[in-house]
């Protein structure tokens, strides 16, 4: 060859798209699979916590759903279903956005939060009336996590996973760039 030899090799302009419908189905799909976890994860609890005895439910918060006694869940178990309020109020959303699309479940619950994180209620210092007149001073109540989100979105994480990364892959479109 000689050596002002040249290859002159054109080629159309190709530009990567993506088609973001895919992956956004799919992070719905994930969310809807977390909250029925965490739902599920709720209503199959059984508790082997603290065994509770009241006069056939009046207490307020169990709102009069189960007479008799109660045994509420350990620390780290999912929370017992008493009434049922904290399954149903867990809902999966996208929210979506010029960028991003992202898939919250929530908890609409008051409590729920407490449950997950743990709680601390009673400030030490507080002043009690106790027997016979006298005064104690409390150290407080201590509730220890009972994680139902969190266990259920590691319960589902590999799925999810494997799940964006196919939608990802399949997402992405070669398409030529008109001149």
């Amino acid at each position: 060859m000689a050596d002002d030899a040249s290859i002159d090799i054109r080629m159309p302009s190709y530009v990567l798209e993506y088609d973001r419908t895919i992956l956004r189905k799919n992070l719905q799909i994930a969310g809807r699979e977390v909250a029925a976890a965490a739902r599920r994860n709720i209503r199959n609890s059984v508790g082997s916590g603290r065994l509770y005895y009241g006069p056939g439910g009046s207490i307020g918060y169990r709102g009069n759903a189960n007479p008799g006694p109660y045994r509420a869940s350990a620390p780290g178990q999912a929370p017992v279903s008493v009434t049922g309020t904290l399954a149903r109020s867990i809902k999966a959303k996208l929210h979506r956005d010029k960028v991003t699309d992202i898939e919250t479940v929530k908890d609409a619950a008051f409590y729920a939060k407490f449950l997950e994180t743990g709680a601390q209620g009673g400030s030490p210092g507080q002043r009690n009336q106790r027997s016979r007149g006298k005064t104690y001073v409390s150290g407080g109540r201590v509730l220890k996590p009972r994680k139902f989100l969190s266990a259920a979105l590691e319960e589902c994480a590999p799925d999810i996973r494997r799940r964006l990364a196919d939608a990802a892959i399949q997402g992405v479109v070669m398409e030529r760039v008109k001149k």
